[in-house]
């Protein structure tokens, strides 16, 4: 009969990968942003400590083998244990994915050029670990999204990425700072303003200040703080008129005047410095209300890497869900919808 025909197709839909990863994406979604749902038949899940290839990080299992999601954290204080990270990760592996969190020096605020191995290290680990199966998908959360985009142009991980797939990242180091220092990002020829956390720019700072020879930067600080570069160095002093700019428009030139070896820092942590040789397919959400990392950066991405997919929602703070955001009932839901996209194409990472 006609009904039983439909029934029976129906049924054999909800088996094909796609469908699944769709109807998981809503459960992972929930989860995520701290909604308890009943998930009946998703595997049991193990947290254990363990080291990949010299790599600490915390790993989540089911009892079989399953595909591999690497996840990098950005700057959360407590690293793997904070609960936004456990929630995140539980929830991916309830999907039925073997998640690595590698532990990075990111979650202290450094930027340390071995986090960026440490995460090519992963994707071969888990790429060769005999409790996976397929192409690694990784999904980076913040500052740990731009730190993924360039570990993935390292030469040992080609061929072992399905997908990467960002939230809240960052696209070149200097349009952070050009945003941070003059409330505009310059993308695409147009000013997109951008409102940052008043702690944006102090961390803007404590960065910067680092890009000083170890000699001058406690003089660096104190001109900063008076606002007056008399009595620095050379390489110090550029520091200091890029970080007092106020036009964007003069950003690029300044950045260019600093010490080889800064730009060098720059270059080495904007994924904007290896947009050609990052392969896996990309997918970006940003929030357009983002005050720790500029929207301008996501449009910046979309410029740079034309077949990326860009995702723009409102109702996140950064990264985290705000049920009350600006727009209404109405925007929120189309949020959690594109959310639910970006979560799916996560799953699903051959569509």
């Amino acid at each position: 009969m006609w009904w039983l025909a439909a029934v029976s197709m129906v049924t054999g839909l909800g088996f094909l990968p796609p469908v699944q990863a769709r109807a998981k994406a809503v459960a992972v979604l929930a989860e995520a942003v701290g909604l308890p749902v009943p998930r009946p038949f998703a595997p049991t899940i193990t947290r254990r400590q363990v080291t990949l290839d010299g790599v600490p990080g915390a790993i989540y299992r089911p009892e079989r083998p399953s595909p591999p999601i690497l996840l990098v954290l950005g700057a959360a204080p407590r690293g793997n244990d904070d609960p936004r990270a456990v929630r995140l990760a539980r929830s991916l592996a309830r999907a039925g994915r073997v998640v690595f969190a590698p532990d990075l020096t990111l979650a202290e605020r450094r930027f340390d050029p071995a986090d960026l191995d440490r995460i090519a290290t992963s994707v071969v680990a888990l790429d060769e670990h005999p409790g996976t199966t397929g192409s690694v998908v990784v999904v980076g959360i913040s500052y740990g999204g731009s730190f993924a985009m360039v570990a993935s142009a390292d030469p040992r991980v080609r061929g072992r990425v399905a997908r990467i797939a960002v939230f809240g990242a960052y696209w070149d180091l200097v349009g952070v700072i050009q945003a941070v220092t003059t409330g505009v990002s310059i993308a695409g020829g147009e000013r997109v303003p951008w409102e940052g956390h008043p702690l944006a720019r102090d961390i803007l700072v404590h960065h910067a200040v680092e890009l000083a020879p170890t000699s001058d930067r406690a003089a660096l600080r104190a001109a900063l703080e008076r606002r007056d570069p008399a009595g620095l160095s050379l390489e110090a002093r550029a520091i200091f008129e890029l970080l007092a700019n106020e036009d964007p428009a003069r950003v690029e030139e300044l950045a260019a005047r600093l010490a080889p070896e800064a730009r060098e820092v720059l270059m080495a942590f904007s994924p904007s410095s290896v947009g050609a040789r990052i392969e896996a397919p990309v997918v970006a959400m940003h929030s357009t209300d983002d005050p720790a990392v500029p929207y301008g950066e996501a449009l910046r991405m979309m410029e740079a890497l034309p077949r990326a997919q860009v995702i723009t929602v409102r109702s996140f703070r950064h990264v985290d869900f705000q049920a009350d955001a600006p727009g209404g009932w109405a925007s929120t839901l189309a949020d959690l919808w594109d959310a639910w996209r970006f979560a799916s194409l996560v799953l699903d990472p051959g569509e």
